[in-house]
């Protein structure tokens, strides 16, 4: 039986959003149905973004609406917000449904496992579900929270950090439930990371909350037998290795079984969660199925042909640096190709169903792990002005953006190589990649806020002319900071490096001798940024040669 103080459609305040009154959390009804008013989600950390559209609000308006198609999709768009006739839709949905969502029920708890329990009865803190945060042997000696009296959440908190063990999750050894017929020892071993802890995620961003929640919502049919987790038979300790049914069996997908253990407090409604049960859930069978919030790199295998996997985010690097893979709107046998949901954009954009000058943003974020995923090891986040018009192949901004990336990176290289050079003329060696301190990332860092402000700039549908002048201003003052950035390496050599060291080497049976100075250190430097910055240093090709007549 379900405790209406409880319900997450109407009563508890659970989803976090901002608007003109600020940061509140709204319950789920309040939150689809006034997304319009809503500027977006205000998540505790950017990985709770998917989250909250995937194991929530993106399946409810899918199935509540059904299948949508382009045509449907750009109505909505175009309206910025839902008819009258699919706000009734999302009401009965909801009305129907308002025992599967309740966080307190005796067979089926909102995302839970009723009665799961450990052996023992022993109990994990709630902080288990939060990645960050360190729990068992991993916390500090001076930090104040203490295994044995871990700091409680308010219980609408605890739902969130729920569903986002669900797609976060580290793998690893988990303890075992009663139950449960696949344990040894009381462990389960084998179970892998959370849906979303091997992918590069990528979430689209509008300007509204309504906005947002249409932009993560896959066009096209729907598969057969594909429901959300809430319309499937109750979760009890038992999983099971299956493929996904479809996109909303994908979207809630149930990695863990999970019990939060509700107790009394102040708080209105009086509850809040200190504790929690975590063990296995179920495994996606085979390889990772199509997901339309990553993109993906696609390579030839002799024996298998094109092959296609999640491009993970790599660590260190920001979301622009990756402009690549996320405007790879063609496919391709090799390389990369965008985000199925992005993809989906580019199509209502060269129909026009999406305004060149819309602020679309990209919010991306990843995890990285320990060899044996059983440990968060780092956390990459950022977010991304995307202009519309580099999602058409056919327009200049595209070509533009793509280079202007390119270009700062280009620069970062090209002052790591002129550190490298000038160490090697005072008779040291660089720092292998990845190891030491390189100049280059500094100079990203300076070069970070030029390149997202033109990015914001072309959201702004500018003219060929606007592009060109645009592009020449980002140039100009990336070679001051790439300048600034080899003059403060240049006044710290001493008088060595003028006459400089010549180095002898033997490869192969062959000598060859390479001698390193300041100066031809910096020509090549020099040289490195005329032939980058193509709109400072316009390349005039060398004279074509007389012939006789």
């Amino acid at each position: 039986m379900s405790d209406p103080r409880w319900c997450l459609v109407d009563v508890l305040g659970w989803l976090p959003v901002e608007g003109a009154d600020g940061l509140r959390e709204v319950p789920l009804r309040e939150a689809l149905l006034e997304a319009h008013t809503f500027t977006g989600l205000a998540p505790d950390m950017p990985t709770m973004l998917p989250v909250l559209l995937r194991q929530a609000l993106v399946p409810v308006v899918l199935d509540a609406l059904g299948p949508i198609d382009a045509a449907a999709w750009a109505d909505m768009m175009d309206a910025g917000q839902f008819t009258s006739d699919q706000r009734n839709q999302i009401n009965r949905y909801l009305d129907d449904r308002l025992d599967r969502f309740n966080v307190v029920d005796d067979k089926a708890p909102f995302g839970q496992a009723a009665g799961l329990e450990h052996p023992g009865g022993k109990v994990h803190p709630v902080s288990a579900l939060m990645p960050h945060v360190a729990t068992g042997n991993n916390t500090p000696l001076w930090d104040d929270r203490l295994v044995s009296d871990p700091v409680p959440l308010p219980v609408g908190t605890a739902v969130r950090w729920m569903l986002h063990a669900q797609c976060w999750d580290p793998g690893g050894i988990k303890t075992a439930a009663v139950g449960d017929p696949k344990t040894a020892k009381g462990k389960t071993t084998g179970n892998r990371v959370g849906a979303l802890g091997d992918l590069g995620v990528v979430t689209l961003l509008g300007r509204t909350l309504f906005d947002t929640i249409v932009l993560n919502t896959p066009q096209g049919e729907r598969a057969a037998g594909d429901r959300p987790q809430w319309d499937r038979q109750p979760m009890g300790p038992a999983w099971q290795t299956r493929a996904p049914a479809g996109l909303l069996d994908l979207f809630t997908w149930q990695e863990r079984r999970i019990r939060l253990i509700l107790e009394p407090s102040d708080a209105d409604p009086p509850g809040q969660v200190r504790w929690v049960v975590l063990s296995a859930g179920d495994r996606i069978d085979g390889a990772q199925p199509e997901d339309p919030h990553t993109c993906w790199t696609i390579r030839t295998d002799k024996a298998k042909g094109s092959v296609r996997y999640p491009r993970k985010h790599p660590p260190g690097l920001t979301g622009w640096q990756g402009l690549d893979a996320l405007l790879t709107i063609d496919r391709d046998t090799t390389g990369y190709e965008t985000s199925g949901l992005l993809m989906q954009a580019a199509a209502a954009t060269l129909a026009g169903d999406l305004p060149p000058d819309y602020p679309l943003r990209a919010a991306t974020c990843g995890m990285t792990h320990d060899q044996y995923k059983a440990k968060v090891t780092d956390v990459l986040t950022d977010e991304v002005p995307i202009p519309v018009g580099a999602l058409r192949s056919d327009l200049a901004v595209r070509s533009s953006v793509i280079l202007v990336s390119e270009q700062a990176q280009a620069l970062a290289r090209a002052v790591d190589h002129l550190a490298a050079n000038l160490l090697r003329a005072v008779g040291g060696e660089p720092p292998s990649p990845g190891k030491g301190q390189h100049p280059g990332t500094k100079l990203l860092h300076a070069l970070d806020p030029l390149v997202r402000r033109f990015l914001t700039g072309c959201q702004r549908n500018p003219t060929d002319d606007e592009l060109d002048q645009a592009h020449k201003a980002f140039e100009r003052l990336a070679e001051q900071a790439a300048r600034a950035a080899a003059e403060e390496l240049l006044h710290r050599l001493p008088a060595t490096a003028f006459i400089g060291r010549t180095v002898t080497k033997k490869v192969r049976g062959k000598t060859s001798t390479t001698t390193y100075q300041q100066a031809s250190a910096e020509r090549i430097f020099n040289a490195t940024l005329r032939k980058t910055l193509t709109h400072l240093y316009p390349q005039t090709p060398p004279p074509a040669e007389e012939t006789e007549a």
